[in-house]
C-alpha cells in the first residue's frame, strides 16, 4: 500500500515537472492535411483558385502555407506551386547568409571604465520552422539577444583585455550568443568586435593617462642610452689615455653629458674665459 502510494506521487511529480517545463517550451509546428472547407470553396470559386492559388519559391527561400491556420505544406525548392487558395496564408523565410550590426553602445568593463562597443554578427536561419513559428520576429529576437551578450561578455573583461585578447573575446561572444538564438533556429557564425573606444565623459583623462606612460617609458629609454653614452666616454678617454681624468672631472664629463643627452632643448654650449 506504500510501495502503491510512492508511485503514485513520484508519477505526479513527473507529471507535473513534464507540465511546467511545456509550460516554458514552445511546441514544435508540424504539417497537416490542408481543410475540407478549403478545397470545397476553391472548387467552387475555381476562376479565384485559378489566379490566387500559387505558391511562388526564391532561390535560397523557404515557404510555409497555411490554410485556416494549419500548416500544410513547407516548400524548400525554388519554383511555383499550385495550392487551394481559400483561407491560403504564406510565410516566407530566407535561408541566406545575414549580417546584423549592432551600434555602439556604453558598457562598463571589469574595472569599472565606461567603454563604447559595436559589434557585427553573421549569422543564418538553419531550421525554418522554428524562425516562423518559435518566436514572433527571429530577426528583432537574434538582434535584442546579441545586444545583451555583447554587455555580459564586454562587462567581465578590462579594456586592455578587450585589446588584446581580441579573438577570445569574440569566441567568448559567439558561443555564449549560440544557444541563446537556438529557439529561433538560427546558427551564429561569428560575433565579432567591429568598435571599442573609451566613452568620452572619460576620454580625454585616459587618452593623458596613456601618454604619460609612452612619455615615462620614452624617458626611461632615453635614461638608459644617455648612461651607456656616458660610460663609454669616460672608459675610452681613459683607455686612450687622451687626457688624465681625477673623479671630479669625471663627474662633471658625465654630468655635462647626460644633461645634453636627456634635455629636452638643446645645448647651448657655454665657453670659460
Amino acid at each position: 500500500m506504500l510501495e502503491a502510494q510512492s508511485n503514485d506521487g513520484d508519477r505526479r511529480v513527473l507529471l507535473t515537472e513534464k507540465a511546467h517545463d511545456n509550460h516554458h517550451s514552445v511546441a514544435d509546428v508540424e504539417e497537416g492535411p490542408v481543410p475540407e472547407i478549403s478545397r470545397i470553396f476553391s472548387v467552387l470559386c475555381f476562376p479565384l483558385d485559378l489566379l490566387g492559388g500559387w505558391v511562388m519559391v526564391r532561390p535560397n527561400e523557404v515557404v510555409a502555407v497555411s490554410h485556416l491556420g494549419v500548416v500544410t505544406s513547407v516548400n524548400r525548392v525554388a519554383g511555383c506551386f499550385k495550392v487551394p487558395f481559400f483561407g491560403k496564408d504564406e510565410r516566407h523565410i530566407s535561408v541566406k547568409q545575414q549580417s546584423l550590426e549592432l551600434h555602439p553602445t556604453k558598457v562598463v568593463d571589469a574595472v569599472g571604465a565606461p567603454v563604447m562597443v559595436a559589434a557585427i554578427i553573421n549569422y543564418h536561419v538553419v531550421e525554418p520552422m522554428k524562425a516562423m513559428y518559435a518566436v514572433e520576429d527571429y530577426q528583432q529576437y537574434v538582434a535584442v539577444n546579441a545586444q545583451a551578450t555583447l554587455k555580459q561578455v564586454v562587462s567581465a573583461h578590462s579594456y586592455n583585455e578587450l585589446k588584446s585578447q581580441t579573438e577570445q573575446v569574440n569566441a567568448a561572444l559567439r558561443d555564449n550568443l549560440a544557444p541563446l538564438v537556438l529557439q529561433a533556429g538560427v546558427h551564429v557564425t561569428s560575433l565579432t568586435l567591429s568598435e571599442l573606444n573609451y566613452a568620452p565623459e572619460i576620454a580625454a583623462a585616459m587618452l593623458k593617462k596613456q601618454q604619460a606612460g609612452a612619455l615615462i617609458e620614452a624617458r626611461a629609454l632615453i635614461v638608459e642610452g644617455a648612461v651607456r653614452i656616458a660610460k663609454d666616454a669616460v672608459t675610452r678617454l681613459e683607455q686612450e689615455s687622451v687626457v688624465k681624468m681625477s673623479d671630479a672631472d669625471k663627474v662633471k664629463v658625465v654630468t655635462n653629458l647626460l644633461t645634453v643627452t636627456c634635455g629636452d632643448v638643446e645645448a647651448t654650449p657655454t665657453v670659460q674665459l
